[in-house]
């Protein structure tokens, strides 16, 4: 089955159904269920839509994401993926600046992020732990 890896706190907030966006700097054409793999890392330091960090946004939220507390390392829910975009409207969708060639509005994105839109999510009741992570979409036989 596809399988993306995802830093946390991120793959435990799409698991959850928190965060219905995961941003890329690739696109695909798959669309379909995908497992969410959560890999060894965690992003604390990173910015929240509303300008916190992903720390303080966390707590402020009544979420106890210590590294600890989340599972790394482990496949910990699905969720469909349903589109591949840029400038998703949704508040977790990181925002690309469109380069203007002419004033009819034509122009190009320079390195983009592609918005992975996510519906559907469900989170395990039980991490499947061990699972080695990969770059890309990759496939998980287990």
């Amino acid at each position: 089955m596809k399988t993306l890896t995802i830093k946390q706190p991120w793959a435990s907030l799409i698991a959850n159904g928190i965060k219905d966006v995961e941003n890329r700097s690739w696109k695909t054409n798959y669309r379909g269920e995908i497992l969410i793999h959560a890999g060894l890392d965690t992003v604390f330091d990173g910015f929240m839509p509303d300008g916190s960090t992903v720390g303080e946004w966390l707590r402020l939220n009544g979420y106890d994401w210590h590294y600890n507390n989340v599972p790394h390392g482990a496949i910990i829910g699905k969720a469909n993926l349903v589109d591949c975009t840029i400038n998703h409207s949704s508040i977790w969708a990181e925002k690309s600046i469109k380069t203007l060639i002419d004033p009819s509005g034509a122009g190009f994105y320079h390195k983009p992020t592609y918005n992975w839109v996510f519906e559907d999510a469900f989170l395990f009741p039980e991490p499947l732990l061990n699972v080695r992570g990969k770059l890309s979409l990759w496939d998980w036989h287990g």
